[in-house]
Order: C-alpha cells, then structure tokens, then sequence
C-alpha cells in the first residue's frame, strides 16, 4: 500500500471492531473464547472483552492470536488501529460541530471555486477539510499558530483586508510553490538574472508567463501566480519556504503588465535585500502610502530596475512632455522596456492621467 497525500473520506459504515473478526474466525477454526484463552495464557474475561470492544487487541495479543489462529498479527493490529481511528474521529465531529462558526471567516464560494472545498457546505466535513488545508489541528490551534504568523509579516495595503481570505490565498501560494522543483538559492544567480527578466517584459504575456517560473527556479526561487482573491488587496508576497528556497507569488489583481512587473521586481527586492525571518504581504506597492522604509527600498529597487539611473534624464523629458504617444513608443523602445510599464510610471508620476494610455497596457490574467 503506498501512502497519499490526498485527503481520505471518512466511512465509519466500513470498519468493524476487531472483535467481530476475532469472533468469526473462531466460529470458523471451531474454537470457543474459553479454548482460546488457554492456548494464548489469556483469562477467558480478557478474551470476552476483546471480542465486546472493551478491551484494547494489543499488538502483544496480536501475536499469540496468530499463533492460536493463523491470521497474520499484522491483520490484527491493522483491524485494532482502524477502529479506534473511527471511535477517535466520532468522539472529534461531536467537539467539530461546536466549531462549525470558525467556517464564517471563511469566503466558502472561492474556497469551492477553487478546489480547495466540494461546496460551500458549513459542516463536519468542510471544517475537516479547512484543518486539512491549513495543516492545523483545529481551529483554536490555527488562531495560536497564525497569531505568531502575523508579527513576521509585512503588509503595506490602504485598505482593511480580510485576513481569512488573505490566509487563503497565501496558504494557496506555499502548496503551489512547494510543488516548483528549484536549485538551492544563491543570491548571485538571482542579480544576474535580472536584466534577462527585464527583457521580458517587451513580450506578449502569452509567452513570458510560462517562461519567468523556469527561469526563476534556477535561481532559488519558486515563482507561484495565484488569481487575486477578493477583499485581499495583495498584488504579491514573498516568503522563505527554505534556507535555500524562496516564494515569490503574484496574484492578477490590476490584470495588466505595468502593475505585474514592478509588483515582481518589488519582490525580488525583498529577497534580496530583507533576509529570510518575514513575509511581506504587498498591496500595490506603486501606490500604497503605508509604507515601511522595506517597502520603500523595494519600490526604489523596482523604479531602478524598469527605468535605471542611466535613463533618469531622457525619462525627466519625457514626463514633462509625455505627448504625443508616439514619444512614448520611442522612449520605450530606447529603453528596451514594455510601453504599458512607461505609461504606468508617468501616470504614477501624474504626467498622465489614468485614463490615458490604456491601449499600451497589456493584459495579465491568470488561468483557474
């Protein structure tokens, strides 16, 4: 029998105590309890209460049954540990019930939607699949454990997130990045790779998006896109799985180009500039006025990377003039950058307004 992963359903209708079984067999072998006890060194009480359910098969007892009886000792423990399993998980759904109203936190819809609940049922079964999902005991056990969660994170959002919702979609995140096979991290690999990434960005998002977690991976880090999950406000985080493994994940929550690149560069900053003990949680970090001074080196980073130093100058022209659109076609072609990123940047700048432009974004979405 290999062991899964994948979460059993519980079927208390096919488990039988073992004394059922102990019960039958000696019916078949023509064998009374009293007989039994003297073959094994049992007390004819002991047998009994075997057979009742009172009393625990031992796996001592296990072992003179298959002598007495030729059933395998391994048949023996295996029906013992089956049934009390089943006693244990009864005597847990009565104390599971009392916690059905944790499930409220929850936004049960997108848990359905995506794969994670079969509905959005608020029963016995969905709590035990939450547990499962958060890999947590129960309820009260999740608050204790994501109360020391949240003094390592950093959140930079204007708004009042949901932070079940937001749980989610970062407990979402580490299963998907715990599937991404990478080479140990070296903070090396990851700087050189930055103006491959860079150049990336002048390509449709068909192709990029399966090419950047590839190229990633080299480096360490696990690159996890994760639709946006509503009432979150995250457009990415980042997290350490491992000393040598590293989380990047972006949600689509502007779907367009300009916001993606600099929400990933912004990440990339906080790996490599912010060592290993937090999460950052990150609204839009374009925009965001909560800011850390984290925060605030990651966003100079992601301005650097886009439109380094050396272009300061011809990009100070530019947003003093921005128009007509075909200066901006030019600059960007100059720069070796997507238009949508330049457009992003001079309506963040307020030398567009954010109507403006729209026809160079390009769209990003993530697929279900």
């Amino acid at each position: 029998m290999t062991l899964s992963a994948e979460p059993l359903e519980y079927a208390p209708e096919s488990v039988d105590p073992p004394g059922e079984t102990l019960k039958e067999t000696l019916e078949n072998l023509g064998i009374t309890q009293a007989d039994l006890a003297r073959r094994i060194g049992l007390s004819t009480k002991h047998v009994n209460q075997i057979i009742q359910g009172a009393a625990i098969l031992s796996p001592e007892t296990a072992i003179l049954l298959e002598r007495a009886t030729r059933v395998p000792a391994s048949i023996w423990n295996n029906l013992e540990a089956r049934w009390r399993t089943q006693q244990l998980r009864e005597q847990e759904s009565k104390a599971l019930e009392e916690s059905l109203p944790w499930l409220d936190n929850f936004p049960l819809g997108e848990l359905e939607d995506r794969g994670v609940l079969p509905d959005k049922k608020k029963n016995v079964a969905n709590l035990r699949r939450m547990l499962e999902f958060f890999g947590v005991a129960n309820p009260k056990v999740a608050e204790e454990l994501w109360g020391t969660y949240r003094v390592a994170f950093r959140r930079s959002t204007a708004k009042a997130p949901n932070e079940y919702a937001t749980l989610v979609w970062l407990r979402l995140c580490v299963l998907a990045a715990r599937d991404i096979e990478c080479r140990p991290y070296t903070r090396d690999a990851l700087l050189e790779l930055l103006p491959l990434l860079r150049s990336l960005t002048v390509r449709q998002p068909s192709t990029w998006i399966n090419e950047l977690p590839g190229l990633c991976a080299q480096a360490g880090v696990a690159i996890v896109f994760q639709r946006s999950m509503p009432h979150t406000h995250l457009s990415g985080a980042t997290r350490w799985l491992t000393p040598d493994k590293v989380m990047i994940a972006l949600s689509d929550r502007y779907k367009k180009d300009d916001r993606f690149w600099f929400s990933l560069f912004h990440e990339i900053a906080h790996v490599l500039l912010h060592g290993k003990r937090l999460t950052f949680l990150d609204g839009d970090p374009a925009t965001n006025p909560l800011q850390s001074a984290e925060e605030d080196e990651a966003n100079r980073f992601a301005v650097d990377i886009l439109i380094p130093q050396q272009y300061a100058a011809d990009y100070e022209k530019l947003k003093a003039n921005p128009k007509p659109f075909t200066k901006i076609e030019a600059f960007a072609a100059h720069v070796g950058l997507a238009e949508g990123i330049v457009v992003g940047r001079l309506q963040h700048d307020g030398a567009l307004k954010y109507n403006e432009g729209h026809r160079f974004l390009k769209p990003v979405a993530f697929a279900k």
